[in-house]
């Protein structure tokens, strides 16, 4: 029996209380109120596009891209 991504997913609690003033994360502040980092990324879900953006940003930080 297939299910929904709706049913198959667990929201957090804020998923759905969007304010223009939250659209840009912190990602150093939502760390710190985990507690660490290995705490953040247990439970947060890392896509492919992330993961592009964040290593192509390293990178340029870098120096190893324009």
């Amino acid at each position: 029996m297939l299910i929904s991504v709706k049913d198959a997913c667990i929201l957090q609690d804020n998923a759905l209380d969007i304010r223009v003033a939250d659209q840009i994360e912190q990602l150093d502040e939502l760390i710190r109120m985990e507690g660490s980092d290995d705490a953040f990324f247990a439970r947060t879900h890392i896509t492919h596009d992330m993961c592009v953006l964040v290593t192509e940003r390293l990178a340029r930080l870098a120096g190893k891209s324009n």
